[in-house]
């Protein structure tokens, strides 16, 4: 989860920083690269990761175990 929340936070300032529509959409491409691999790279698949979140967002008791994940 930190791996992603820095791919989107890196590529949504440069996203808001491009000078035109033609590299906003070259950037918003490149981020949804780089947010895949980031899920990947940690031996998940982006509908797993996505499983997870969806998870996390209903049940107390997984989210408190992704957020001590995350804090430690």
């Amino acid at each position: 989860m930190k791996n992603v929340s820095m791919v989107k936070e890196d590529y949504g300032q440069r996203i808001a920083q491009a000078p035109d529509d033609s590299e906003k959409s070259r950037l918003a491409n490149e981020g949804g690269q780089a947010l895949t691999k980031a899920v990947t790279d940690q031996g998940l698949s982006v509908e797993e990761y996505d499983e997870i979140l969806r998870m996390a967002q209903y049940n107390p008791a997984v989210r408190e175990k992704i957020l001590k994940r995350i804090k430690n």
